[in-house]
């Protein structure tokens, strides 16, 4: 018996080395283990089971193995990785803490033992475990990635970066890790890091549909859109069936203003996958470029029905709401804002309460700039209501705001540090200030000329623009930003028929640090 058992044991891995699954499994399929005497027979049998995916009789050959040995150093991490396959968590890990009270120090116990608690959401245990994986073997390049998997969760990002980095040294072409690396790196908006990762993954497997829509993500947050859309093209070719990669693709022509083309899209997605929130929350942003209000507001609706806590669903339904004037629930899903862009809403972290509306008479409050230089200046007149209500203002914004905003008209400090032992009752976000106030359509603070500017620029800049002709400041580009609004810039030669109007000067307020253009139309004053 024993050496029958021996033969079929030695054929069955060698069928597994040649990927025959089906004869390595028959060979063995005349063998019982409640029958067998040898507990390094049962765990071979055990791991051969296990390497084929058949983990309920893989977990009755290593319970047969630590019948006959039950401290056999093999088979408890064994049994512990075939409940872990099959699910059982609990049991999984008292077999492996098992192994461990009996003396087990193998590398891949602990490297399973950590995989099965990330799954089950207990990171520090995870880490633990990775670590001692990595100090029993410190070249150890799968429990570096996982480890590297958990520090990302634990919002520990350069420390992640760090053990992706070192498992790819130990093995360069480590697909795993350098998709893991990636993947971090675009979403800590370092897209060209994540680009040379993603193609030193698809030089070593250059078919992976998975890293081509990867790589299209990052080419998209470059601003390479015609390259973008050739990656999600090809990845969709490869696999048709890819939500993810149609879901970027909806993304690619909502940058490309084609708002029916990316509904298109976002649809496909979301047949594949109906609870897809991102391609749930694109199909409510093409549907309201379209304009199709209500439709992009039941669509906003269903994505926070699959994911209530979606920063970009929120985020974006509030903006819907205050286009539409629904400022007491737009104003409200606006501070949704603060998850979207990863920033804590207390960015200066003083030990301060937040400014709901209580009463600011002899208080003194800081409001924090947070956003563009257009949201600052729009939102500035609420720090003239703070003054009114008696409160002592301090602004905290750019250097570069300062001189504009010395030119309110009450008494606002304006500041970039925060003196050690300055003390505030209430601190407070500028674009918070209108759901602070309660602010509605009727109630928008609309007092004309709350800035004012220096008295010798005025006088300096009447005798620079010298006639008195009907004169228009016209800016033609946005931020240049890849990631800002494209739509914001105009091609400066729309502006041809007003300069050629009679009686009409125009004269560039744009920044000169990109207006290279502006000698390409005539008359314009710079």
């Amino acid at each position: 018996m024993h050496g029958t058992i021996d033969t079929a044991i030695h054929r069955a891995i060698g069928f597994l080395e040649a990927g025959k699954k089906a004869k390595a499994l028959a060979c063995l399929r005349a063998h019982d283990a409640g029958s067998e005497t040898n507990a390094l027979r049962c765990n071979l049998a055990g791991l051969i089971y296990l390497a084929a995916k058949q983990n309920f009789q893989a977990l009755e050959w290593f319970d047969r193995a630590l019948v006959l040995d039950p401290a056999n150093l093999e088979a408890l991490p064994n049994r512990g990785l075939a409940l872990q396959e099959l699910g059982r968590v609990a049991d999984a890990l008292a077999a492996y803490d098992e192994a461990v009270r009996v003396g087990c120090a193998k590398p891949a116990l602990f490297y399973n033992r950590g995989n099965l608690l990330r799954a089950a959401g207990r990171l520090t245990g995870a880490i633990a475990s990775y670590d001692m994986a990595l100090r029993l073997d410190p070249a150890y390049p799968e429990a570096l990635r996982a480890g590297g998997l958990v520090l990302s969760d634990l919002g520990r990002f350069e420390s992640a970066l760090e053990f992706f980095d070192e498992a790819l040294r130990l093995r360069p072409t480590f697909i795993d890790a350098l998709i893991d690396r990636g993947n971090l790196l675009q979403n800590l908006d370092r897209p060209l890091e994540a680009l040379a990762s993603y193609d030193t993954a698809l030089f070593t497997e250059p078919g992976r549909a998975d890293i081509l829509n990867n790589r299209g993500a990052a080419l998209l947050m470059l601003g390479r859109l015609q390259e973008a859309g050739a990656d999600f093209a090809k990845a969709l070719r490869m696999k048709p069936l890819f939500p993810q990669a149609w879901s970027n693709r909806g993304n690619l022509f909502l940058k490309l203003q084609q708002p029916e083309a990316a509904l298109a899209a976002f649809e496909k997605a979301m047949a594949l996958r109906p609870d897809y929130v991102e391609a749930l929350c694109g199909r409510a942003v093409a549907l309201k470029y379209l304009g199709r209000f209500d439709e992009a507001l039941e669509a906003f609706d269903a994505a926070l029905a699959c994911d209530p806590a979606s920063p970009h669903a929120n985020n974006n339904k509030a903006a819907l709401l205050l286009l539409r004037g629904n400022f007491e629930q737009g104003l409200e899903l606006y501070e949704s804002r603060w998850i979207f862009a990863r920033t804590p809403k207390t960015s200066l972290k003083l030990p301060v309460p937040e400014w709901n509306g209580e009463n600011l008479a002899g208080r003194a409050i800081i409001v924090f700039d947070e956003q563009g230089h257009g949201d600052a200046i729009q939102f500035a007149r609420y720090l003239l209501l703070l003054s009114e209500l008696g409160a002592s203002v301090s602004f905290f914004c750019r250097k570069r705001l300062h001189r504009l905003f010395n030119g309110l008209d009450s008494p606002v400090r304006i500041i970039d540090c925060v003196e050690p032992r300055e003390r505030f009752d209430y601190q407070i976000a500028l674009s918070s200030l209108p759901r602070a106030f309660k602010t509605r359509l009727e109630t928008i603070p609309a007092q004309l000329s709350y800035l004012r500017a220096e008295a010798p620029l005025v006088q300096n800049w009447l005798e620079r623009l010298g006639a008195p002709v009907f004169k228009i400041g016209i800016c033609w580009r946005g931020n240049p930003d890849v990631k800002a609004d494209p739509a914001r810039s105009i091609p400066l030669g729309c502006f041809t028929k007003l300069a050629q109007m009679d009686g009409v000067r125009l004269i560039s307020i744009q920044k000169m640090d990109i207006c290279a253009d502006a000698d390409s139309l005539p008359g314009l004053s710079v």
